[in-house]
């Protein structure tokens, strides 16, 4: 009969904890979260954090609003609208990003490039905020009066009594 040293009891016992958490973990988060795979936290199509519930994205200032189904199938078609602009934009500051990452250790190093380059992340950064208050504008009308004065309540409880824009 073989023994079993203690060395390895801890290393079988560590890889069998990951291997239960890894699946517990994800079921865990598709249970307060919707759908796995779908688009979570980050920038979604709208490029701000979006949660989905059941498969649907949306801005998460949303939950609690009781949406009926023709508003969030309209949400859907704005967000879905939108999408297409903000991927490009994304991918435009992540290439300036790079573009100005490699500049700083590159021997033709120079402030013009430099300002170049961050100009160019400010109106694409910019652009982005345009796009994303255009959204939550087309969201806004979508809401009911009532709809209207619960997000307004829910803000001015989360921001300690100040209303702001919804985000």
């Amino acid at each position: 009969m073989r023994t079993i040293s203690p060395s390895n009891i801890k290393r079988f016992l560590a890889v069998a904890s990951l291997a239960l958490a890894i699946p517990l973990t994800a079921l865990a988060f598709q249970g307060s979260h919707g759908a796995p795979g779908a688009c979570h936290g980050g920038e979604g199509p709208a490029g701000h954090g979006r949660h989905a519930r059941g498969g649907e994205m949306g801005p998460h200032y949303l939950r609690g609003l009781n949406l009926s189904e023709a508003q969030r199938d309209k949400v859907f078609e704005v967000m879905h609208a939108q999408a297409p602009l903000m991927r490009d934009k994304a991918k435009v500051r992540h290439i300036a990003e790079d573009e100005l990452r490699k500049l700083t250790a590159a021997p033709d190093y120079s402030e013009a490039k430099v300002r170049a380059l961050a100009d160019g992340l400010g109106k694409s950064a910019g652009e982005m905020a345009l796009a994303r208050a255009k959204v939550d504008r087309q969201i806004f009308d979508i809401l009911t009066p009532e709809q209207r004065k619960l997000l307004a309540e829910m803000k001015q409880g989360a921001d300690g009594g100040q209303l702001s824009p919804a985000r």
